[in-house]
């Protein structure tokens, strides 16, 4: 029986997403993937306060609530050490990147590929494109600028890739590692947007940086775009080409955790060649699979080495639009 019905199908096929509730098991995807943070956090609280930089280590606090505090002194740059993926911009050969083994076998979790497979196929590949997103409260933004901890301007995800990836029918799971809400922060599409095809895209700069790239304002219309808020454990699939974003988090001390993780078929360009995927399951030849945690992590310290070693990248089309200040 196939991970998803014929009606996620349809939907997917037809409005360019679909959701699967509660797909991650908890036990076996959820909580090893809390653990690992709780541990990332407890380590860089220690080290910070160590550093004289953190006013308190803030243990007593949930996770949620302690990452805020620990941020708000320390600034949301620092978001990166639990990033699962390499900026383009400023890049180093320290640059932090989480790649922990909890992470890694999320990524290869046979539910969520299960899924996978009924939309692409039996021949997967884990797409190097994949972010850790922990939004912070609104009232809690320092610098305001990071859309792995605020706001993310609807745009689509086709347009960081090279246009050798444009019919590598790619997607995006973006799971949800606690409850999304409409006041937390959950995400927002446009359901059919992906049948237009990719739409110019402008980017946005904010205080004097830059703040992300976004469809142009004459592409989509507000009343266009739904709210998906989804509980803990459900995993929001869409196309490369469908449009979406995100809400602000309006709660007081609440945040709003994802995960994003893109899969492409086996043997198709990924659109962003300088960075690692690998083959996440393979029906045809299993022994292509890529099982080993440390060659994964390697895989990825070596591309961070040659990557800020020569000229920065880019991978983001902006269709001829002027670069827009928000400012």
């Amino acid at each position: 029986m196939p991970a998803l019905d014929q009606a996620s199908l349809d939907q997917f096929r037809h409005e360019g997403y679909t959701v699967a509730e509660d797909l991650l098991d908890e036990e076996l995807d959820i909580q090893p993937l809390v653990n690992e943070y709780t541990a990332l956090l407890d380590a860089l609280a220690s080290r910070w306060r160590a550093q004289g930089v953190l006013a308190s280590s803030y243990a007593d606090l949930p996770f949620g609530q302690r990452l805020t505090r620990v941020l708000h002194e320390v600034g949301e740059s620092w978001i990166q050490n639990f990033e699962i993926t390499l900026p383009f911009r400023g890049l180093r050969r320290d640059t932090p990147i989480h790649l922990g083994p909890a992470v890694f076998n999320l990524m290869r979790s046979p539910r969520l590929l299960d899924a996978v497979e009924s939309l692409i196929g039996p021949e997967i590949y884990c797409h190097p494109a994949h972010h850790c997103r922990i939004k912070l409260p609104v009232e809690s933004l320092s610098e305001g600028i990071s859309d792995l901890t605020g706001t993310v301007m609807c745009h689509q995800d086709q347009s960081g890739t090279l246009p050798e990836a444009d019919h590598s029918n790619i997607i995006t799971a973006w799971l949800a590692i606690t409850d999304a809400t409409v006041d937390n922060g959950c995400l927002i599409l446009s359901p059919g947007s992906h049948l237009a095809g990719l739409q110019p895209h402008v980017v946005k700069i904010k205080r004097g940086k830059h703040a992300g790239t976004a469809v142009a304002d004459e592409v989509i219309k507000e009343e266009n775009l739904i709210p998906l808020p989804v509980k803990r454990g459900s995993v929001i699939f869409f196309t490369a080409r469908t449009i979406h974003g995100s809400l602000p988090n309006e709660t007081e001390d609440e945040i709003r955790w994802s995960l994003d993780l893109r899969y492409l078929p086996v043997g198709l360009p990924t659109g962003r060649p300088i960075y690692p995927g690998f083959v996440a399951r393979s029906r045809e030849q299993p022994n292509r699979e890529l099982r080993d945690h440390k060659s994964w992590a390697d895989m990825w310290l070596r591309a961070r080495a040659e990557v800020a070693a020569g000229e920065p990248p880019e991978f983001f089309r902006y269709g001829g639009q002027a670069v827009l200040s928000t400012d």
